[in-house]
């Protein structure tokens, strides 16, 4: 698989050992450029109305959070998280927690499944007191993060 990811300096030679193993070719693009800056064509849509992204539901009444990552729209898959009984959700919520569904972070945006998983694996190494399984996370290199 070949990615196409931003030049930060020291990071991106980091970023390009943790992911040697995993079988990826990395291209690196500069980051300051008119398109960054300069922004035309369709409206934002509202947060529940966006795909192929990665999510962050936040604890209300603790510092838990939920990351996940998918290429349906928001609003469907948290209507799949408050109906599942039996998810990692789920059990926090029996706890007599509160999950924040309304105030539900957008971290990343990728179309494409492989990079979107990449992103949702870091995104879920980098909390503090995650309630993700963290099965999804075993390939990937503690020092990429």
């Amino acid at each position: 698989s070949y990615f196409n990811v931003p030049y930060v300096k020291n990071f991106s030679e980091r970023f390009r050992q943790c992911v040697r193993d995993l079988d990826v070719k990395l291209s690196y693009t500069g980051i300051n450029n008119l398109r960054r800056f300069i922004k035309v064509g369709k409206d934002r849509l509202d947060k529940d109305s966006r795909n192929n992204i990665v999510y962050k539901i936040n604890c209300m009444d603790c510092n838990a959070s939920y990351v996940g990552q998918t290429g349906r729209l928001l609003k469907t898959r948290l209507k799949e998280h408050k109906k599942n009984l039996t998810s990692v959700i789920a059990e926090h919520r029996a706890l007599d927690h509160t999950l924040d569904f309304d105030g539900v972070e957008i971290l990343d945006e990728e179309a494409f499944l492989g990079r979107r998983l990449i992103s949702e694996m870091i995104h879920i190494k980098r909390q503090r007191n995650a309630l993700n399984l963290q099965n999804d996370t075993l390939k990937l290199n503690a020092s990429c993060l």
